[in-house]
């Protein structure tokens, strides 16, 4: 899967989440950082072309 282009600058960006998303997330996740993880699922929502 291809990310974020490299030279793509960061932001950091503060969001809350339920608890029962939190689990979910770091039951699939495995050794992937959480923040990685969210990511890469955000990137994939926008490409499927849900996030209009």
């Amino acid at each position: 899967m291809k990310g974020t282009i490299a030279v793509d600058k960061t932001e950091k960006v503060g969001i809350t989440l339920p608890k029962s998303i939190l689990q979910r997330i770091d039951k699939v996740r495995g050794d992937i950082p959480r923040s990685t993880y969210i990511r890469r699922a955000v990137e994939v929502y926008l490409k499927q072309g849900k996030g209009r």
